[in-house]
């Protein structure tokens, strides 16, 4: 009868703790409609839109938004934001406040063209710097005119680009820790920071020439948006004396038109508090009626693994995109797909199945591809079936070879004490193993098998771009290219923005009107964490956040978890920031 009982009462404590715990859920879910439908306002006739932005952006946030944590601002609604605002009435124009943006420079040079359309509608653009980063400026200067805060403590800095990789090759011997890393393509540096103490020649040449490009796009922008010429910019980034340049030298410079900060600012336009309305409280409306056909937008972002995590938007597997494609080969009024690429790659196997999905949906329905900041090796793998790709000027991409990363222990062990004692059955059976280095028999075996992943790369490029073999190795070996020189090389068809992509997609399908549909759809918090094993992931990854970049976070908790469990990597080593 006890036993009875008891049994009873775990039943029901365990019915009254998922009813405890769905309603926390429910609470949540609830929380999160209702912080999303206080976001929105009346607006005054006239009024100024307010862009106040720094930290990071994201293109494309796969969580709605939620009053637990503040999400990235996301480019996307802010671009669909202003080219509504440019014909709206009840807008008369925009005041920019940008401060220390994180984001790439695709990123930015779509906002910036999204600025610059608002401001052709005919309606004022002004900016509010107080301290300002190159990208910051860059934003600034889509404004008909720029202000600085006078204090002496506020200033612009034009600090130029520039990209690092930490080598780990000293610290591993130190330790006791030996990687052996094998390329398919003598440009391709993927692993090399494990493996050398810098660059190697190729790879160190290949990205000058990437950063060249880079920066002189860089330069022609500045001085195409505020008048410069080509002298006075490359004055301001490479010999001026100043580190801020602030008051008067700003003046002096051109870099700005006045000295007010943001209230003076205000004051002197006559723009009451009533009359700035905040972008995020600006609402974005739609048009489009139900039952017009679509054209779908997929956001491929993040590092191509097999990691399946709900939460992170910086994963990117073949298993997330196949069940987006899935639904939308069920979907009979999607009638073309552009790809939004923004991935710098990963697994090469991972890569190879994207491809096949992507490949499966192409043969029905127009495929485009738009690149964003970087779309390099896997990233271009998964570019390569489209029918037409799109690349933003300041798009990295290429970088076709693979590269193969094997660790192992065995020195570190001897050093403090550890030794193993093997019995094993087979010819490679130690290949996974990390505490014993690849023997010379299994290094030739993994050699062949990196070519032969490089074959495939080589052939579904040359499919996919209507290119010979030969053709596709003077364009590979690991090189990376920007998009002026990938469309010199028939890697992409033309460079432009999402937007191109999308008026491409139209054009191919034969639409006139349609509406688009983004994907991967947004999930409420309620949603990402039911999806997430009740926010396992998701809690170990803000308390990460703490300590780590997100850079550092991948090169930690990906990459390292890709190279143990999938060796044969098509990754791209480096990134660009200012």
């Amino acid at each position: 009868m006890k036993t009875k009982w008891f049994a009873i009462g775990c039943f029901v404590s365990i019915i009254l703790a998922f009813l405890f715990i769905f309603g926390i859920f429910f609470s949540l879910g609830r929380m999160s409609r209702s912080y999303s439908q206080k976001r929105y306002t009346s607006i005054a006739k006239p009024s100024y839109l307010h862009l106040k932005i720094s930290g990071q952006l994201a293109e494309y946030n796969e969580m709605s938004e939620n009053p637990l944590f503040k999400l990235p601002e996301e480019t996307r609604e802010i671009i669909a934001k202003l080219n509504q605002a440019s014909g709206d009435d009840n807008i008369i124009g925009l005041v920019i406040e940008p401060g220390l943006i994180m984001c790439g420079y695709s990123t930015l040079h779509e906002l910036n063209l999204a600025i610059e359309d608002f401001r052709d509608s005919g309606k004022k653009v002004y900016a509010c710097l107080e301290r300002a980063m190159t990208k910051d400026y860059l934003l600034a200067a889509r404004a008909d005119s720029i202000f600085l805060n006078p204090s002496a403590s506020a200033g612009i800095i034009l600090s130029g680009i520039g990209g690092s990789v930490l080598f780990y090759k000293d610290l591993l011997d130190k330790l006791g820790i030996e990687f052996t890393v094998i390329h398919a393509g003598e440009y391709k540096g993927a692993g090399e920071n494990f493996s050398r103490r810098n660059f190697s020649p190729p790879v160190k040449k290949n990205l000058e020439t990437l950063y060249d490009d880079f920066y002189r796009n860089i330069l022609d922008d500045l001085a195409t948006a505020r008048e410069f010429t080509p002298a006075e910019v490359k004055y301001l980034f490479e010999s001026r004396d100043e580190l801020f340049i602030n008051q008067q030298k700003a003046l002096d410079y051109g870099l700005v038109d006045g000295l007010m900060n943001r209230d003076q600012l205000t004051e002197h336009l006559g723009i009451s508090k009533k009359e700035l309305i905040p972008i995020s409280k600006y609402r974005l409306t739609t048009a489009e009626k139900p039952g017009f056909q679509k054209i779908a937008v997929v956001y491929a972002q993040g590092e191509i693994s097999e990691i399946e995590n709900n939460y992170s938007e910086s994963i990117l597997s073949a298993g997330k995109i196949d069940k987006i494609i899935s639904s939308l080969e069920k979907d009979s009024a999607v009638k073309a797909i552009v790809l939004r690429v923004n991935s710098p790659g990963g697994s090469a196997l991972e890569s190879e199945k994207i491809h096949a999905c992507l490949s499966r949906i192409k043969s029905r329905i127009p495929l485009i591809v738009s690149m964003g900041n970087v779309a390099a090796s896997g990233g271009y793998y998964i570019s390569a079936p489209a029918d037409y790709i799109f690349a933003d000027p300041f798009t990295i991409t290429g970088s076709i070879g693979v590269a193969a990363l094997f660790p192992n222990f065995q020195k570190m062990g001897e050093k403090i004490g550890l030794s193993t004692d093997k019995i094993t059955r087979g010819k490679f059976h130690n290949l996974f193993d990390p505490w014993n280095k690849p023997d010379p028999n299994t290094i030739v075996a993994i050699k062949q098998n990196i070519e032969d992943v490089y074959v495939e790369f080589k052939s579904r490029v040359a499919a996919g771009r209507s290119l010979s073999l030969e053709e596709v190795e003077e364009l590979a070996r690991g090189q990376v290219w920007s998009s002026s020189k990938a469309l010199d090389n028939k890697l992409i068809d033309e460079t432009g923005t999402l937007q191109d992509a999308i008026a491409k997609a139209a054009e191919l399908a034969g639409l006139v009107s349609y509406k688009v549909a983004w994907y991967p759809k947004k999930l409420s918090l309620f949603e990402k964490i039911l999806q997430d094993k009740f926010g396992s992931s998701l809690l170990s990854s803000d308390l990460t956040a703490l300590l780590l970049t997100e850079e550092e976070r991948r090169n930690l908790e990906i990459s390292l978890w890709n190279i143990r469990n999938n060796p044969v990597q098509s990754r791209l080593l480096i990134q660009i920031r200012e």
